[in-house]
C-alpha cells in the first residue's frame, strides 16, 4: 500500500489530540499496518503514553533535527505492544527547537525532509503528534504530512477552533504543501446525554459534510487512565467502550483493515445487551 503521513492537529488544547494519535497508531498496528508514531511535542505526552520517560538519555527527535548527519531511523524505538508500532520519542529539549530553528533556514526544512528518505518507506503509516500551539513545529508537521485529522471536543468553543484549524490547513495547502488535505474530523469526549454534543455533531455535518466526520469517541474514563500506565487503550482496557470506539475510527480511516484485540467481541456483546435492556425499559414506560 502507498504510505500515508497523517498529522493529528488542533490549535485548541484538551481536545484529545495526543490520545487520538496514540490510540489510532496502536489500532493501525493491531490491524497489521507497520506504523511509526512521531512525537513532535516538547511535553512528550505521546512518548509518556506509551511508557517512555522524557528524562531518559534516549536519542530523540530533537537530536535528529539539530544534527544534519543524523537520520530518523537512528532514533526509532519499537514499542513494547503492539508489535507493529514504532516510535520517534520527544524530549523536553524540543522546546528549544522553536527558537533555534527560526534562526537557521536549513533546520526549518529538516522535519519534512526526514520523512522522505528511503529508510521511511517501509512504514505503511506515519502518525505525527504536533504541539497544541501554532509555532514552527506545528506548521512543519503540516508540511511534512499529506493528511490531517482534526480531533474536536464536542463543546461549544470547539467549533471556533475547528474553523481556525481548517483555515490554517487551507493556507498551508495553498502556499507550501499542495498535497495536504483534511481526511476527517474526529469528535471526542462525546456523550449522548448532553444536548450540546449532539448539536456540535450536527453543525459539523452541516458545515463539512457527512462523509468528513469520523466515528465519535465517547467519554470514557479508561481512555484518560491508559497514559498513566504507559499503555494504549487496547492494552490497558480492551473491554472498554473507548477501545471499541478507537477501533471504529481506525477501520474508517483505513477502510481495508480490521482491528483485532482481546476483548473486542465481548465489548460488542455488552453494548448490544445494554441496548436491549434500554429498549425493554422504554417499552415498559410506554
Amino acid at each position: 500500500m502507498k504510505q500515508r503521513r497523517m498529522v493529528f492537529a488542533n490549535r485548541k488544547g484538551g481536545c484529545g489530540k495526543t490520545t487520538s494519535a496514540v490510540n489510532v497508531a496502536a489500532g493501525l498496528a493491531l490491524a497489521g499496518r507497520k506504523t511509526l508514531l512521531v512525537d513532535c511535542d516538547s511535553q512528550c505526552h505521546a512518548s509518556i503514553s506509551l511508557g517512555m520517560s522524557p528524562y531518559d538519555e534516549t536519542p530523540s527527535l530533537y537530536d535528529v533535527l539539530m544534527n544534519e548527519s543524523s537520520k530518523l531511523k537512528d532514533v526509532i524505538i519499537p514499542v513494547r505492544w503492539p508489535k507493529n508500532l514504532f516510535m520517534v520519542p520527544s524530549s523536553n529539549q524540543l522546546a528549544a527547537f522553536e527558537l533555534e530553528g527560526k534562526r537557521d533556514p536549513k533546520t526549518r526544512s529538516r522535519l519534512a525532509n526526514l520523512f522522505l528518505t528511503n529508510d521511511m518507506m517501509s512504514f505503511d503509516y506515519i502518525i505525527i503528534d504536533p504541539p497544541p500551539t501554532v509555532g514552527l513545529l506545528f506548521v512543519k508537521s503540516l508540511i511534512a504530512s499529506n493528511e490531517v485529522i482534526i480531533p474536536v471536543q464536542t463543546h461549544f468553543l470547539s467549533m471556533e477552533s475547528l474553523a481556525e484549524m481548517v483555515r490554517l490547513v487551507y493556507q498551508v495547502n495553498a502556499t507550501v504543501n499542495p498535497n495536504l488535505r483534511i481526511t476527517g474530523i474526529l469528535p471526542t469526549f462525546y456523550s449522548r446525554q448532553i444536548r450540546l454534543a449532539k448539536k456540535v455533531i450536527k453543525d459539523i455535518k452541516q458545515n463539512f459534510g457527512e462523509d468528513m466526520i469520523l466515528p465519535q469517541v465517547r467519554h470514557d474514563f479508561a481512555i484518560a487512565e491508559a497514559p498513566g500506565y504507559g499503555k494504549c487503550i487496547f492494552n490497558h482496557a480492551p473491554h472498554s467502550q473507548g477501545a471499541l470506539d478507537y477501533a471504529s475510527v481506525v477501520e474508517k480511516i483505513d477502510g481495508n483493515c480490521k482491528v483485532e484485540f482481546p476483548g473486542k467481541r465481548n465489548v460488542g456483546v455488552q453494548n448490544k445487551g445494554k441496548q436491549h435492556k434500554k429498549k425493554i425499559i422504554r417499552q415498559k414506560r410506554r
